[in-house]
């Protein structure tokens, strides 16, 4: 730790100030004259050995060096509060922050939890994330990403291997079976950004046993959603024909609410988990739910 730390107070008094722009507004939200501000500001900068503010036209700006240390400390006195606050309602100092794609935390995730709240009933914050780093943990008790085999060599260990398969309700699925207007059910697409992702093209280029195979020209065209957890409500509720993984559709279609047209095609991608970023604790709860994660990931491949 720094020799010369600053204090507690002489950083919240700089929070405030960056976060209002002025020392005017902070002196009157910390219940300070203007004058204790600046003298507190300045004693910072001497103890820092740089400046953290500049004035442009009697503007008060962050210096490059202040909005990093703006974003550290912001984040800091914020996670400071949340818990002292949690704590004096009398909630469980025992939290579990995971981090993990969208459609895996609705779809996959979220109907197996409680199975591990019944272990390990501790409070569990569920941030769901696109693009996040999987090498560095941050804030994170554990990860779980979505991508190809580079993953493991960050430390991802994998869950499982995304499985497509064309899915649909089963009113779709008996106007299939019919051969009703099936050349205009459309395609339902899911997007990476603003791309769509070639499932469609890969399941026709790799599927040996369907029965449901639209011509090129439908899947060039279709409806295109931007998480997979959209296509699939849009399956269900009966607006075409999506493309799902298998594995985080396996609720659903267990359920009935949608039906596979053939068979499912492995591809590049898959889901992996991130250790704790903490050193290996048993009974911790970020150790449990590592440990758990992996053994309800190999349940659901074995009962598909």
């Amino acid at each position: 730790m720094l020799k010369n730390m600053p204090s507690a107070k002489v950083l919240q008094t700089f929070e405030c100030a960056a976060r209002l722009k002025s020392f005017t507004l902070a002196a009157k939200e910390l219940f300070l004259t203007q004058s204790a501000i600046s003298r507190q500001i300045k004693g910072l900068e001497d103890t820092l050995g740089f400046a953290v503010f500049t004035r442009d036209n009697n503007r008060l700006l962050l210096t490059e060096d202040g909005q990093v240390l703006y974003q550290v400390v912001s984040k800091a006195l914020s996670e400071v509060s949340t818990t002292v606050d949690r704590l004096r309602k009398g909630e469980s100092s025992r939290r579990l922050l995971i981090a993990v794609p969208p459609t895996f935390a609705s779809r996959w995730l979220a109907p197996r939890l409680g199975l591990f709240h019944e272990i390990c009933p501790v409070t569990i914050t569920i941030s769901t994330h696109k693009n996040l780093s999987y090498s560095s943990f941050g804030e994170y008790d554990c990860q779980v990403g979505f991508g190809a085999e580079e993953l493991a060599s960050v430390g991802g260990k994998l869950l499982f291997t995304e499985k497509i398969v064309p899915a649909c309700s089963p009113a779709i699925r008996d106007q299939i079976l019919a051969g009703k207007d099936v050349e205009n059910i459309p395609l339902l697409h899911t997007l990476t950004g603003s791309i769509r992702l070639p499932y469609w093209e890969q399941w026709l280029d790799k599927a040996q046993k369907t029965f449901f195979k639209p011509s090129r020209e439908s899947v060039a065209k279709g409806i295109e959603f931007s998480t997979q957890d959209q296509t699939i409500i849009a399956a269900i509720n009966g607006l075409g024909v999506a493309m799902v993984d298998q594995n985080t559709a396996s609720n659903v279609i267990n359920k009935g609410s949608l039906i596979p047209l053939g068979d499912s095609v492995n591809t590049i991608y898959g889901y992996y988990v991130f250790p704790p970023a903490r050193t290996y604790i048993e009974e911790d709860p970020s150790t449990l739910f590592y440990e758990w994660i992996q053994d309800e990931a190999l349940k659901s491949i074995l009962k598909m």
